[in-house]
């Protein structure tokens, strides 16, 4: 639905529009042909981030960069990013091992968020309650393929269920929606998560336009955690709209032809 209305956009403005399906069209690594502008969409880091970097190969201009896909498709770069460009984010450790894992969580005591480096849409992401719960997830972890078997162990921020994603685009905020867990403490709207509209704060504003420069991301989605405090919890490299512009009414895939059209004149 999402790329239906970009490209759609994209014609209405008199754009000329290739659509790639690279599962089923190859890619020439090759200077030929190369589009002004090419918009990533692909599914699966990897995926995306490969096809950037062709298209980079051939002069493209890329949204988002190859190199904004990777990171943003790892946790600990994305944590490591954000931490260099001094962005706040919750407590962390990374653990490679089971008794890294252990020995992280052991520094929370009660509670803890334990995350795999790579996933999205909230999977396999665990509230750790006890000792026991963190061994048999570290457990399960080693005998699974190795790019999932690493452990991001993380501070439990309550916000009651809530959270923010604020879109960015071209160093502007676009907006921002409140995401509320329909059950449980993960909000996200794959899982279900109801959508509302709120209106940015200067702090919110700020820590969104920081996070998307850290990955250097040029269309990116952020998400915070904020209660007393504000932390940016991920950063989206191929963003998805549907259930922002439910919330907020806001025309996404207008705002991206707008860019692309003002990037293309430059």
């Amino acid at each position: 639905m999402e790329e239906k209305l970009i490209y759609k956009s994209l014609r209405d403005k008199g754009l000329e529009v290739r659509l790639i399906n690279v599962i089923s069209t190859p890619l020439p690594i090759d200077r030929i042909d190369a589009p002004k502008a090419s918009l990533i969409r692909t599914v699966g880091m990897f995926r995306g981030a490969r096809t950037a970097a062709v298209l980079e190969s051939m002069g493209s201009h890329v949204i988002n960069g190859s190199e904004t896909i990777l990171t943003c498709g790892d946790k600990v770069l994305t944590y490591s990013a954000l931490l260099k460009a001094n962005v706040p984010i919750p407590r962390s450790f990374l653990a490679l091992g089971k008794e890294a894992a252990i020995r992280a969580y052991d520094k929370f005591g009660k509670i803890a968020v334990d995350k795999p480096p790579l996933g999205s849409w909230g999977r396999m992401v665990s509230l750790v309650r006890n000792h026991s719960m963190m061994e048999q997830i570290a457990l399960a972890r080693e005998i699974m393929p190795s790019s999932l078997r690493g452990h991001v162990i993380q501070e439990y921020v309550e916000v009651g269920g809530r959270d923010l994603r604020c879109l960015v685009l071209g160093g502007h905020l676009i907006g921002c929606m409140e995401r509320i867990a329909s059950d449980g403490w993960k909000s996200n709207v794959a899982l279900g998560g109801k959508v509302k509209a709120i209106k940015a704060t200067l702090l919110i504003e700020d820590l969104s336009i920081r996070a998307a420069e850290a990955v250097k991301g040029e269309f990116v989605a952020i998400d915070l955690l904020v209660n007393d405090n504000a932390f940016v919890n991920e950063v989206n490299g191929v963003p998805e709209f549907k259930g922002f512009m439910k919330a907020t009414g806001i025309n996404v895939a207008e705002e991206v032809t707008s860019h692309i059209r003002e990037m293309i004149r430059a």
